[in-house]
């Protein structure tokens, strides 16, 4: 069976698009520097599919979830792995960042230097500000769901617990 290269989003820092004659995007992820003839938008619809939704599924979600509709970030892996655009999703120069520790530089014209601490850095065409309020909300919607999970796991541990005291004779 062959893996698709969505695969490479579980361990992705950065999606880019990238033309080459064969490849539609570059994929920086914790390995190294991967190519795939998928745009960004396909390889984030597969991975999000892995894990029974779609790209625009999850987009909705989290729209609705933090009341906000431009550059919604969106969850790929319930709880742990998540991503924002850095402009609309639907525009060739979209860099999608994923839920890893960075640092941003401003950098001249209105771009910025994103350096991760596994040493990959990347160029984007957005401000210092705007990436720092993507990154924020990204995190806040991760919370948001994680704690979602954890009330509804509690919630249903301690529904076991009485049910187990409430057993029939």
């Amino acid at each position: 069976m062959k893996i698709c290269d969505s695969y490479w989003i579980d361990h992705a820092l950065v999606v880019e698009h990238f033309y080459d004659g064969i490849h539609q995007s570059r994929i920086y992820t914790t390995e190294g520097i991967k190519l795939s003839t998928l745009t960004p938008i396909e390889l984030l619809d597969k991975a999000c599919m892995r894990y029974a939704s779609t790209l625009e599924g999850r987009r909705v979600s989290a729209s609705k979830t933090l009341n906000y509709s431009n550059k919604t970030p969106i969850v790929i892996a319930p709880y742990n792995l998540g991503a924002f655009p850095t402009s609309s999703y639907k525009k060739d120069d979209c860099v999608w960042i994923f839920n890893h520790p960075f640092q941003v530089e401003q950098l001249s014209g209105g771009r910025s230097l994103v350096k991760f601490d596994q040493g990959t850095t990347i160029t984007v065409n957005v401000s210092k500000h705007t990436l720092l309020k993507q990154q924020q909300r990204l995190h806040t919607l991760l919370d948001i769901f994680s704690n979602a999970e954890r009330r509804m796991l509690l919630y249903l541990s301690k529904d076991t617990q009485k049910n187990e005291f409430q057993r029939p004779i």
